[in-house]
């Protein structure tokens, strides 16, 4: 059996199959379809299409973008990331059986960051003006809808840190489950009520710690 070497190959077209024994050591220019198994040494510039197996230590400088999710630890649904995202986000306070009119100051904003299904939100809210409104106070505007998975569980934890309520300073937080909204939790158990909000310039502040697992 013959053998022939060659320096470089100039141009490959067609769709045949190029196979060598050995490792192939340099730069790869234009697109790559099938599968890679074994060393390619060098840099890649185009796209590479198919199934590639990386023994070693993969660095990479650019975007990787992975649009089906990332497999780590197995290949299974359990073990896929499909999901991250980091944004703002605008809380709002609302009530459960009408929404108060309000006037917000500057203190007004959120920040979130989701990883898979959970998301961990953080924000501040502060109030210059409160009139109406009826039932339960909530805040609302989470980034994404909360899971229904048991409702009565409600998966979510978090906390508060508050002043200027007319009465029952809120501590930590309560999912409400299937919506974008979240309970304000006083004393053992209590939820706020939107009679709570007082009316005037830096009042009902909190700031507040908040994760929850996403429908």
């Amino acid at each position: 059996m013959s053998t022939i070497k060659v320096d470089t190959i100039a141009t490959r077209t067609g769709s045949g199959n190029i196979t060598a024994s050995n490792t192939i050591a340099g730069n790869v220019t234009g697109n790559v379809t099938g599968n890679v198994t074994g060393n390619l040494t060098g840099n890649v510039t185009g796209n590479l299409t198919g199934n590639s197996t990386v023994g070693g230590t993969l660095g990479v400088t650019g975007l990787i973008t992975a649009s089906a999710g990332m497999a780590v630890g197995g290949t299974g649904a359990a073990n896929t990331l499909e999901d991250y995202e980091e944004g703002v986000w605008t809380p709002t306070y609302t009530g459960s059986g009408g929404n108060p009119t309000i006037t917000y100051d500057t203190l007004q904003h959120g920040y979130y960051t989701k990883i898979g299904r959970q998301v961990f939100c953080i924000g501040r809210l502060r109030t210059d003006a409160v009139s109406g409104g009826a039932g339960t106070l909530q805040v609302s505007g989470l980034p994404f809808t909360t899971s229904n998975i048991n409702s009565d569980n409600y998966t979510s934890g978090g906390g508060v840190v508050s002043d200027n309520f007319s009465a029952n300073n809120p501590h930590s937080t309560m999912i409400i489950a299937n919506t974008t909204s979240f309970y304000l939790i006083y004393g053992n158990y209590g939820a706020l009520q939107t009679s709570n909000l007082v009316n005037g310039a830096n009042k009902n502040q909190i700031q507040f710690t908040l994760f929850y697992m996403a429908a």
